[in-house]
């Protein structure tokens, strides 16, 4: 029991209380009350009591463990079963904010099953929520990509409004990552596919394969080593670099490319054997050695199985022809059956039986490939208005050369320079020699720089005189 005495040396005077008070408060540096804490993104006093947020990491490392060995496995319709949606499956690690990492490989799955509007949907949550992760951004981009590619492949239907909204998408995506990675490969890469593949822009992808290539050359090998992945993309750079590097008329650049592939992609194939030695016997061909690319092509159509190789066969052809071998070409051609054979092939097949002074035969082989070509006639009557000129039948040169003019202006809205040249010249020979300075004026007014134009009007006047 406590007394009266003890109790009176306990209360104390309203100034002691004060001086309490004023003790009680807390020091320069001692822990602040909670009125005055210090809370930001990184930490609050909720998430640093609650062990809730142990759980949901933990949690989270489980479902992505899991997925992961799904993904290992290719089961992406038993990853959507499980974990899609993520609102619905993953409701922990949504109301947590630790969802971002979930969804990435949810998007992932679902790109893999064709579902790519349910892909980009999961990744625009990730990418409002994070706009610099670069991760999401990347899987974006492949991911609106992957979808044109199977527009294009007629796997899907886009329509032009959402096909010009996916490539917006896509190109703006891709940018982005090579903004937060500016040395990186892979998205440098793949804008240059969708700009030379989906838009068919192939000059305008030039620059972004070169990049892929230069920035890859650029990292230190223990670089290249972290960033191994990224090796694939680099040889398949190399590969398309070097063929817009010789359609660009830069063949030696293009060898040195082509040849570094080879190197590179020996062992691994990321690209296949008979593209990889086509694309090199077509560089040798264009810088005039004609035995190294025979060799080079002999070996991708040897290597190509059972796989279509009209390409390869109709280059090698004409490799022969180069050689002077016009039998060994006809021979290569006839590999390929008759009703497989595209235009293009028939140029040269009808070069081969020109060589070979059948032509009336390559008349007839030209004629059977306008039946089938809405795109590229303009070319198979060109080749025809030169065989009926070298048979000084000049009507029917003038006669194909003007269907020619006509095909390609209805297809492009463009005067045919090729066209308008032949025109001419069967004119002169027909000796309508004003006519054929009317027509090569007229070429003059659209192309002033076409070949052997001045060539061609001075021999026109000359028959004048």
């Amino acid at each position: 029991m406590v007394s009266l005495g003890s109790m009176a040396k306990i209360i104390r005077t309203p100034e002691q209380s004060g001086q309490m008070a004023k003790a009680s408060q807390p020091h320069p540096g001692t822990p602040a009350s909670q009125d005055k804490m210090y809370q930001d993104q990184f930490l609050s006093l909720d998430e640093l009591i609650a062990p809730k947020s142990d759980f949901s990491k933990k949690s989270r490392g489980k479902t992505l463990d899991d997925i992961r060995e799904l993904m290992g496995k290719n089961q992406w319709e038993n990853i959507l079963a499980l974990y899609y949606p993520v609102e619905d499956k993953v409701p922990d690690l949504v109301a947590a904010g630790m969802d971002i990492p979930v969804r990435e490989k949810i998007a992932f799955a679902l790109g893999q099953v064709g579902r790519f509007d349910d892909a980009i949907a999961e990744l625009l949550v990730c990418t409002r929520k994070e706009p610099d992760n670069f991760f999401a951004r990347s899987s974006l981009a492949y991911t609106a990509y992957n979808s044109l590619y199977a527009n294009k492949n007629k796997e899907i239907f886009l329509t032009p409004d959402l096909k010009a909204k996916r490539l917006a998408l896509a190109h703006d995506s891709l940018k982005k990552a090579q903004e937060l990675r500016p040395d990186g490969v892979t998205n440098f890469y793949r804008q240059g596919m969708l700009i030379s593949q989906i838009e068919n822009k192939p000059e305008q992808a030039l620059p972004l394969f070169l990049r892929a290539c230069q920035n890859w050359e650029g990292l230190s090998p223990a670089d290249q080593e972290a960033r191994h992945q990224e090796k694939k993309n680099y040889i398949k750079s190399l590969y398309r670099l070097a063929s817009l590097q010789l359609s660009a008329g830069n063949g030696d650049a293009a060898l040195e490319r082509i040849k570094t592939c080879l190197s590179l992609d020996e062992k691994s194939n990321h690209i296949s054997l008979p593209l990889k030695y086509f694309a090199l016997g077509k560089v040798y061909f264009h810088l005039g050695k004609t035995v190294e690319a025979r060799d080079a092509l002999m070996f991708a159509h040897q290597s190509r199985g059972s796989r279509p190789g009209d390409f390869v066969v109709e280059l090698l052809a004409r490799t022969f022809l180069a050689l002077g071998k016009k039998e060994r070409a006809m021979e290569v051609l006839n590999t390929i059956p008759e009703q497989a054979r595209r235009p293009y092939f028939r140029w040269t097949e009808a070069d081969a039986l020109c060589a070979m002074n059948k032509f009336s035969e390559a008349r007839q082989v030209l004629k059977k490939s306008m039946a089938r070509d809405n795109r590229s006639r303009h070319k198979t009557l060109l080749k025809l208005a030169k065989i009926c000129y070298l048979q000084k039948d000049f009507s029917e040169t003038e006669k194909y050369a003007v269907d020619a003019d006509h095909f390609f202006q209805n297809q492009w809205n463009n005067p045919y320079g090729e066209g308008m040249f032949w025109t001419a010249l069967a004119q002169c020979r027909q000796g309508r020699t004003r006519q054929a300075l009317e027509t090569a004026e007229k070429l003059k007014a659209h192309f002033r720089f076409f070949p052997r134009l001045d060539q061609l009007i001075s021999f026109i006047k000359e028959q004048t005189e």
